[in-house]
């Protein structure tokens, strides 16, 4: 059956629907019963194939409306069979909107011009104008926005034209995501990972009302129009791929599947495939199993048996608890009492590079991995090789245990004591299939991961996407090595990096031109990047770094600029499956409901605060569930993220509201390239408040400072009255400034 589909389907094709030529089209119309009979026959014979060799499944089906004036069913386009599929199983008299080009092809006019296609002249913009007559009489038109096959994977860019034909007709927007075509041997994908049998899905969403642009020029109206398609899109796939399930499930399949393509490299030499991760998870796991109480520390770097380690943890129904070795003893102590650890996994090795004296481990069980090498024996290899094979209960999942808290995570503690953060199996997986929907991340990408795994972006985005996404990570030690870490990029031909601003620009004075040349994203989080940190990376290094913004209590990502969707100066849109909602904040201009401060609710928002009554109390109860992010943000015209300041780094001076942080980004980079500012406020009898400037250069001037803020816009009241030297600025592990600990130090 295969064989006959590829004979009856042309490759390259942008319509893929085996239907009559012209001929057959006159004698159907003569005689209706037999098309009837015919088409039946037709359906019948691809749903036999289908449920053989694809073993379709089909979710939202009664989401297909009965009845309808006009009607848009818009879907991803994955493969040759993507049209077959479709005219199937839907209960709909589409018709599949081609290329005349493609049409007139001698080998395609069978089955490209019958009644059961609308043809477009891609080239005449006039086209369009045939296609909104057919909607406009009642048909049912079945477009794929992309234009073509996807060479990704993912979405890959859609046409205008789609969102103005929805525009101007008026029509229900019906949503479908076609899952895993693209594995077919029927999509483009490269031969070797294409298969015969490959399952297939179908998740069709609920009707979308019409479009309405009327308050919007007619100049921007296309161009919304398709943004809003692409939306759409994105939401169902989103949709389609969050099904309810554990990061312990995740890993067994993901690694049964991918079998002996590499998984995690470390700086050690260490490589691991899937399936040897899925034994060295279960032999660590079973070593570790026996351990008294359920919460595990664990004080280690980036490498590959820490990964395995948090893995072989939760294979066992542990909840590894990673602490931050970046904010000091006092901090340190603070979260082992908190998460009530009686045993930390940790290394002597680490320790002694960390300079970390024993004392905050007073009472506590230890257990160092140089120690733990020697407990694993032939008899815990064979255990692991076997559970490896037949994981069973481990495989298991129990009812609603996708809602208990899988890992423990410490916020920054940049402003205050850091607070424990519960996040659960579906609050992290959410995020990971949000992010997919968004980045196009390919099975032959390559994950540079060199943020701490403590930090909510270095474990989700950096060890346990690229998994999901088949794709394979370089843990690195440290961030702050920045003549090895472009090196390590160079040597690995790494595709992927995520950093800060901070790390990103240490980076880039110290690497070669060519470091990055293999280099598809660069993504900064965590803090604000500058404009002279992206500037570098795109004139020297020929990468556009993309910004994105997240939370640890989000597990981490909210928004994300990409490949698709980039506007420099924002953090991108906010992912699919979250809402928002903007508060006014006294003092600050609304911008008519544009700027605000952010509340997020989605199953990606942590489950609550470890042993924090209080601030549980606001979270769960007064905010009913949406996490206060605590920034003052605001929203496009396009509906992109740009981030004005944290609602406690503003300073109330004279009456009015100043964002230090938007005064410090003002500064930065404005003294020389290794120059650092950080803007304060200190009470102040006569205004209130007053900023202070602190910064590391000994030849800044006020002077200076002040013509520098005027240039950019800012009143006299947001520049600093005072200027203080300080030789090191005060700073935490991922880069950020430690404002508690400035304070103190001021």
């Amino acid at each position: 059956m295969s064989q006959l589909l590829l004979k009856l389907l042309d490759r390259n094709s942008k319509v893929h629907i085996v239907m009559e030529g012209k001929a057959t089209n006159r004698m159907f119309r003569k005689h209706p019963i037999l098309k009837m009979i015919v088409e039946e026959g037709c359906r019948l014979l691809f749903k036999v194939y289908f449920f053989l060799v694809h073993r379709v499944k089909i979710k939202g089906m009664e989401n297909v409306p009965k009845e309808f004036e006009r009607l848009i069913i818009i879907s991803n386009h994955e493969s040759l069979i993507d049209g077959v599929l479709l005219w199937t199983h839907l209960k709909v008299n589409l018709k599949i909107l081609v290329s005349r080009t493609r049409a007139q092809e001698r080998h395609l006019k069978f089955f490209m011009q019958n009644d059961y296609t609308v043809p477009l002249d891609t080239m005449n913009p006039y086209s369009l104008k045939g296609v909104i007559e057919r909607v406009n009489r009642g048909a049912s038109l079945l477009v794929f926005p992309e234009g073509r096959m996807t060479r990704t994977g993912s979405l890959m860019k859609i046409y205008e034209g789609t969102g103005f034909v929805a525009y101007k007709t008026g029509a229900k927007i019906l949503p479908i995501h076609l899952g895993n075509t693209y594995s077919t041997i029927f999509s483009k994908k490269d031969g070797r990972r294409r298969k015969i049998f490959a399952p297939i899905s179908v998740t069709i969403g609920k009707t979308l009302e019409p479009i309405q642009l009327e308050d919007m020029p007619p100049k921007r109206r296309k161009k919304r129009a398709a943004a809003i398609i692409y939306k759409a899109l994105c939401d169902i796939a989103y949709e389609a791929a969050n099904e309810p399930s554990t990061l312990a499930r995740e890993f067994i399949r993901f690694c049964k599947e991918n079998g002996g393509k590499t998984l995690y490299k470390d700086s050690t030499g260490k490589e691991v495939s899937y399936r040897r991760s899925l034994t060295g998870a279960f032999v660590l796991g079973g070593c570790l199993s026996g351990l008294p109480g359920r919460n595990i520390g664990l004080l280690l770097p980036n490498l590959t048996v820490t990964a395995l380690i948090f893995m072989g943890l939760r294979l066992f129904r542990k909840i590894p608890v990673f602490l931050n070795y970046s904010t000091g003893p006092a901090a340190l102590q603070h979260a082992i009492e908190l998460a009530d650890l009686t045993t930390i996994i940790t290394s002597r090795q680490f320790l002694d590079r960390i300079r970390l004296n024993l004392s905050v481990f007073e009472g506590k069980n230890l257990i160092f991995l140089e120690e733990l090498r020697g407990q694993i024996g032939l008899k815990e290899k064979l255990t692991g090789i076997i559970r490896g094979i037949f994981p069973g209960p481990c495989s298991r999942m129990m009812p609603g245990e996708e809602k208990e808290t899988a890992v423990i995570l410490f916020t920054s503690g940049s402003e205050g004591i850091p607070k424990g953060v519960c996040l659960s199996h579906e609050n992290i997986i959410s995020n990971i299939r949000q992010a997919l929907t968004k980045v196009d991340v390919r099975e032959t990408d390559y994950f540079l991961n060199a943020l701490p795994i403590f930090h909510s972006f270095g474990l989700t985005i950096g060890t346990i996407l690229p998994m999901f996404a088949r794709a394979k990570a370089f843990l690195y030690v440290s961030p702050l090595h920045y003549r090895i870490v472009p090196e390590i990029a160079y040597d690995e031909r790494c595709t992927i990096f995520v950093g800060t601003n901070t790390f990103l620009n240490g980076y880039s004075k110290k690497a070669h031109p060519y470091d990055f040349h293999s280099m598809r994203y660069i993504f900064c989080g965590a803090e604000a990047l500058s404009d002279s940190v992206f500037e570098r990376y795109a004139k020297v290094y020929g990468v556009r770094v993309m910004s994105g913004y997240g939370a640890t209590e989000c597990s981490p990502v909210i928004s994300i600029n990409n490949a698709l969707e980039h506007e420099y100066g924002t953090v991108g849109k906010i992912l699919p499956g979250m809402e928002h909602k903007l508060v006014p904040v006294e003092g600050i201009d609304d911008k008519q409901g544009a700027v605000g401060k952010l509340y997020i609710k989605g199953k990606n928002v942590m489950t609550g605060y470890l042993k924090n009554e209080r601030a549980n109390k606001k979270f769960l109860v007064e905010d009913q569930g949406w996490y206060d992010t605590g920034d003052i943000v605001e929203i496009t015209d396009e509906g992109f993220l740009k981030i004005v300041g944290r609602l406690k780094r503003f300073s109330k001076i004279s009456g009015e509201m100043i964002s230090l942080t938007a005064v410090e980004e003002a500064l930065a980079g404005q003294f020389g390239e290794r120059k650092e500012a950080a803007v304060m406020a200190v009470s102040d009898e006569r205004k209130g408040e007053r900023l202070i400037l602190v910064t590391n250069s000994r030849d800044v001037e006020q002077k200076t400072v002040r013509e520098i803020l005027k240039a950019k816009g800012f009143s006299d009241l947001a520049c600093p009255r005072e200027i203080r030297y300080m030789k090191d600025i005060p700073r935490l592990g991922t880069g950020k400034i430690d404002y508690l600990r400035l304070r103190e130090l001021l």
